[in-house]
């Protein structure tokens, strides 16, 4: 009988892993072990071919052989660590490591397994150390740069992941995959233009990129480049159907869906999908903390918001006065400052305001949630759902006892961990209460928070700002993201009805302005009846923007800030009343300024509306002395009025969990 030479066996199978048939690498593998069983080369190898056929648990008892055999091999350690990383014994990897890196403090691969580790659990800073180690010794190491840059974006800092991608392509050019995260990096900056043309490079190199398409579109919407718009987002939307029918994770991001036309029951999956998803990410972590909240105990009512935006944004804006009138005798008030987003004036106008304020940016998931825990709040209150730097991760780890959303994102999250949305009649009627997942907390005006604006008192005029002095002025000052196709010509149908008139914008970038001139030369209006307006200080934006006669709403993603600053201007909104909550938004903004007549039903409404108004200087004249003396009985401007409804909403919330009762919807009483 021929006796089996381990050697050529070893060789034969680092021949079959190296061309991935790992099946024919575990029998040479097997053989050699039969005959050389203290080499733990062998056993080395022999888990790697296991776990590319995730045999995971015989491929870390093979390691385990092996370090038996011999405790001292460190990429033994390393690969047994990478195994039990994937699982839930992080501890015990985290010591493999440790032991790796003590026989051999020059291992690249223990110092990158450790940071791998350290980002799973959210600690980015620690990690990027530990990356930027392994890096020292292997600079050419791909999958650690792509690593480190996620490590700087969930730190906020998005030019330093940019530099780490642009080096990732000068090493690996033909990679689709690094031009995709380029692409989205890019996104993030707002770089539109330049993300397109990564996300374009990225479809040249590969065509299988699945998690391409929703990016893409939302930068194509940025741009304002709708000639191929419909059919990526067709796309988008029954790709994110069938992997909802099939029960895989979706690849766009909720909120990205609230400029298309998807339907509630879509939405409803997808944020259900993706909260779903993140809850999985957190169970570890989760179970791990197993927070238990103490017996109530009497005094105030401890209430905290979470938010990435308490700085210069418009959450920020509406925001600023509601904290100002919330009852101090009552309550006690925390504030969460999240995300690696800047902090500014407007951030320590909030450290100011708050009865406790925690800035979050340089800690992970677990000291942040401990943080919470441990000021015993009644009640949290998350403000930005599926907005850049969400709080969701941190809302799944359940610091609180009872969490509830308002005002950032507005619509249904899906998440278990959110069991209370803040809302209102308009912006979620019957119709779109069956798709949202939470017990809905009715506030008897709008669910939408304003702040009383300063506003400069040197009055521009038209001319100042290139403005017809006679005709009349259309005006949108939303994002031009938000814009469609079919509302965009409907705007130019009305400067056909009317000689002279212009639609005044916020200035853009210079593709989307061009996309926009150029389908206006298309429908027969000159470029120039197109104006764009400066970016300009706050106050200064809103005395200029009552020089315009009206302004006209976004169709599927609805004005917020953007419908408040032309209110408090003095200008009227016409805005049409969607099928869903993104596109109520403006609806309800205005039921509780007193103008719900201009909450159209219908397209033909919404032309024949601003037709009307633009025709009949004296009715536009009246509407408009009828928004300024709302301004001081409508509820809509009743900042104080609105803090009590949601003080009562948050006493009952919490009065429901310390009684032991489910979820419900509720309303709330109008204050007297």
């Amino acid at each position: 009988m021929e006796e089996t030479d381990p050697k050529l066996e070893f060789e034969g199978g680092n021949g079959a892993l190296a061309e991935g048939r790992a099946e024919d690498a575990v029998a040479h593998y097997r053989k050699a072990l039969s005959v050389a069983p203290d080499v733990v080369e062998i056993h080395h190898n022999l888990a790697a071919a296991l776990a590319q056929l995730q045999r995971l648990e015989e491929a870390a008892d093979v390691a385990r052989e092996g370090l038996v055999r011999r405790p001292e091999y460190a990429p033994l350690h390393v690969a047994l660590g990478n195994l039990l990383s994937q699982g839930d014994a992080a501890e015990t990897a985290r010591q493999h490591y440790q032991k790796a890196l003590q026989q051999d403090p020059e291992l690249g691969s223990a110092w990158s397994g450790m940071a791998s580790l350290l980002m799973a659990e959210g600690d980015y800073e620690t990690a990027l150390e530990k990356y930027h180690k392994a890096l020292l010794l292997n600079p050419k190491n791909t999958l650690c740069l792509n690593n480190m840059a996620i490590c700087q974006l969930n730190l906020g800092r998005h030019h330093e992941a940019l530099a780490l991608y642009r080096d990732l392509i000068v090493l690996n050019p033909d990679m689709g995959s690094l031009h995709n995260n380029l692409g989205q990096v890019l996104q993030g900056l707002g770089r539109h233009d330049e993300a397109v043309s990564a996300f374009q490079r990225a479809l040249e190199l590969d065509q299988n990129i699945d998690s391409l398409a929703p990016y893409l579109m939302q930068s194509l919407m940025y741009q304002c480049a709708w000639d191929d718009l419909a059919r990526i987002e067709q796309e988008v939307l029954a790709e994110t159907a069938q992997r909802l029918r099939d029960g895989r994770p979706i690849k766009v991001q909720p909120f990205s869906l609230a400029g298309t036309d998807a339907p509630a029951a879509l939405r409803l999956a997808a944020a259900r999908s993706y909260s779903a998803h993140c809850a999985a990410s957190m169970a570890d972590l989760r179970d791990r903390l197993a927070f238990r909240h103490a017996p109530a105990q009497p005094g105030r009512l401890r209430i905290g918001y979470i938010s990435p935006d308490f700085r210069q944004h418009s959450v920020a804006t509406a925001f600023r006065d509601l904290i100002t009138c919330h009852d101090r005798t009552g309550f006690e008030w925390f504030g969460y400052v999240i995300g690696g987003g800047p902090r500014d004036q407007v951030t320590e106008y909030f450290r100011s305001q708050f009865g406790h304020f925690a800035d979050f940016k340089n800690l992970d998931l677990e000291h942040s949630a401990r943080h919470i825990h441990g000021d015993r709040l009644d009640l949290l209150v998350d403000l930005s759902g599926f907005t850049r730097h969400s709080a969701l991760e941190l809302l799944e780890l359940r610091p609180a006892p009872v969490q509830a959303h308002y005002l950032g994102y507005g619509a249904t999250l899906g998440a278990d961990c959110v069991p209370y949305l803040i809302t209102d009649a308009v912006h979620t009627p019957p119709e779109l209460a069956v798709h949202c997942s939470e017990a809905l907390v009715y506030l008897p005006d709008s669910f939408m928070a304003t702040s009383r604006p300063e506003i400069d008192a040197a009055m521009p005029d038209r001319t100042s700002q290139g403005l017809p002095e006679d005709a009349v002025v259309f005006t949108n000052f939303n994002a031009h993201y938000k814009f469609d196709p079919n509302t965009f010509d409907l705007w130019l149908g009305l400067l056909r009805e009317l000689p002279g008139s212009v639609f005044w914008l916020l200035r853009g970038g210079d593709v989307a302005m061009a996309n926009l001139r150029a389908r206006a030369v298309i429908g027969g209006i000159d470029a120039d009846r197109l104006i764009f307006a400066p970016r300009a200080p706050h106050a200064e934006h809103l005395a200029r923007q009552s020089l315009a006669d009206l302004s006209l709403d976004c169709r599927h993603h609805t004005g917020g800030v953007s419908t408040l600053d032309a209110l408090w201007s003095g200008l009227p909104v016409v805005s049409l009343a969607g099928d869903n909550q993104s596109a109520r938004t403006g609806a309800s903004i205005l039921h509780a300024a007193g103008l719900g007549e201009l909450a159209v039903k219908s397209m033909a409404e919404y032309r024949e509306t601003a037709l009307h108004l633009a025709r009949d200087r004296r009715a536009l004249t009246v509407l408009k002395a009828r928004l300024r003396g709302n301004m001081t009985t409508a509820p809509l401007f009743d900042i104080p009025r609105l803090a009590r409804h949601l003080e009562t909403a948050y006493g009952e919330m919490i009065r429901r969990d310390r009684a032991g009762a489910a979820f419900s919807s509720f309303a709330v009483a109008q204050a007297l």
